[in-house]
């Protein structure tokens, strides 16, 4: 196993110097030896341990999953409790134990990487990571073996897992179209989730691709700090009463379901109004939401193995694994009608915004 002085020796620099880098303190270190001790740390394979000199095992036997900051209770929340019991079952199996952290805590990324992470652990899963975040550029630029839930971004020598976003925002754009809607409204997360902008992309993509009489197409989110939900609505429902969404969607069911709440709370009918997201929770299932299956169970098991198959050979490719995305139609799947949509004077204002 590699020392840190086998990187300084490998980078020409002083240990100490690595272990600046190393901790994060980049204002000691130019970016030229920087680039050159990351180089040797993913060359050498290098993870320090604060019993370095006593370190034997090449394998910790231990599994990091990281929880990233896309909601406020994560481990509360079906998708990450999903993913982390297919997680837990297989590193189980395979005799691995998991730690957990939240990346929310990390304010201090070189400093808590090296405490948290460095030499206790083989590799780090991390879910529905925010691709902006200085954790995972950190991890990566460390060489740590790593694999991404909830996203199929492509990083370099990092593995992903998730449905086909693209065809998942695909299907629902077909489905609302057969439905006879030609105005909708796509609400997603933040500019820096990949997977809400790959969904997007695919409904744009097939919406335009079909261009239906009357079609008006508005997006919401996608922003680099996305505003809550109900100011959204606000700001849908400023636009002319004849270019209303009669289709929203939104980039998973949470989404979906805060639109059908935020509207409710401004006593609109959402009689004939369709609705779909993505993921298949059970919130979205007592509701009636169409949705795309998301089998977070499978990608949590899929992960584990593909960080364990890494961790105890490092030769092997990193892989960008798609599950197949299915459509669930449900009582929110309305068809197009022309009467009673967003028509009360009680509610809207002649140029259709909310009062």
């Amino acid at each position: 196993m590699a020392t840190i002085r086998d990187v300084a020796r490998n980078s020409g620099v002083s240990t100490a110097t690595v272990s600046n880098v190393l901790n994060g303190k980049h204002d000691r270190v130019s970016q030229g030896t920087r680039d050159r001790v990351l180089a040797a740390v993913r060359e050498l394979r290098y993870r320090p341990t604060a019993l370095e000199d006593r370190q034997k095992a090449i394998l910790t036997r231990n599994i990091g999953l990281m929880v990233g900051n896309l909601t406020k209770n994560p481990l509360s929340h079906t998708y990450f409790t999903e993913a982390l019991n297919g997680v837990l079952e297989v590193s189980a199996l395979r005799g691995f134990s998991t730690t957990i952290f939240v990346e929310k805590m990390w304010d201090d990324v070189g400093h808590h990487v090296r405490r948290s992470y460095d030499g206790r652990c083989d590799g780090l899963i991390n879910v529905a990571p925010d691709m902006n975040s200085e954790v995972v550029s950190s991890l990566q630029a460390r060489g740590t073996p790593m694999v991404l839930i909830g996203t199929t971004a492509s990083l370099p020598n990092v593995a992903s897992v998730d449905i086909d976003n693209e065809s998942a925002g695909r299907q629902l754009a077909m489905h609302m179209l057969e439905l006879g809607h030609s105005r909708f409204a796509f609400f997603g997360p933040s500019m820096h989730h990949a997977s809400g902008v790959e969904r997007e992309r695919g409904f744009r993509t097939a919406i335009l691709a079909n261009r239906p009489i009357g079609l008006v197409y508005r997006s919401f989110g996608f922003q680099d700090h996305r505003p809550p939900i109900s100011e959204q609505v606000e700001k849908m429902l400023l636009a002319p009463l004849n270019e209303l969404p009669t289709a929203i969607v939104g980039w998973n069911d949470g989404d979906a379901l805060e639109v059908v709440n935020a509207l409710r709370e401004r006593h609109i009918d959402i009689s004939k109004i369709a609705f779909a997201g993505v993921d298949n929770t059970p919130d979205g299932q007592s509701f009636g939401l169409t949705t795309i299956e998301n089998p977070t169970y499978l990608l949590g098991k899929r992960a584990a193995n593909l960080l364990i198959e890494h961790a105890q050979d490092h030769t092997l490719p990193t892989e960008v694994v798609r599950f197949p995305a299915n459509l669930l139609v449900r009582s929110s799947s309305v068809p197009y009608g022309s009467n009673g949509v967003y028509s009360s004077s009680k509610f809207f204002g002649s140029n259709g915004g909310s009062k």
